[in-house]
């Protein structure tokens, strides 16, 4: 192997020989600025940017938290709206699935002798499913009770009750 021999020039005018301090705690501010590209880049892929403060941040439509059982002869579908008036549903069903929508705006103010209170609210939410197997829609039902919305969706064919086997154990 032949060897490559290199050149350093060196530098002209004064150097300094005094020694530079580094804080036994350096590395953390590379930890910062490492999390700080984690949450930076996070925040693009999923919103686009930085969440708004104090803006129009709350007036992202929400999914509401939902169960949908199976019952055999129907589907039955709980969603929790909480704060929701039934007038502010909007529900929709069809063979193979369900929307539900709702939307509150409410404005609440009191007004004292040396104070005045006003408060704003705003929500919207909203959730499709699929349903596993065609429905009767026509023949679907709802209620709203305590922030809780069942709808129940008759099938068009009933799943016939599972029969229990008896298995000898050896």
């Amino acid at each position: 192997m032949e060897r490559k021999s290199k050149e350093i020039q060196a530098k002209e005018g004064p150097t300094s020989l005094a020694r530079t301090t580094v804080s036994p705690f350096a590395w953390l501010d590379d930890m910062d600025r490492w999390f700080a590209n984690i949450r930076r880049s996070f925040e693009d892929r999923f919103w686009g940017g930085p969440p708004a403060r104090w803006t129009d941040s709350d007036l992202r439509v929400r999914q509401p938290l939902v169960d949908l059982i199976d019952k055999g002869s129907e589907f039955v579908v709980r969603a929790e709206l909480p704060g929701v008036a039934k007038e502010d549903v909007d529900l929709t069903v069809t063979a193979d699935g369900i929307e539900i929508r709702a939307e509150t705006n409410r404005s609440r103010e009191e007004k004292e002798k040396n104070y005045q209170y006003r408060e704003r609210t705003y929500q919207a939410l909203q959730r499709v499913l699929s349903f596993p197997e065609e429905v009767k829609a026509d023949l679907a039902s709802a209620t709203l009770k305590d922030g809780i919305l069942e709808v129940r969706v008759p099938k068009k064919e009933p799943t016939p009750e599972p029969k229990p086997v008896k298995v000898p154990v050896e």
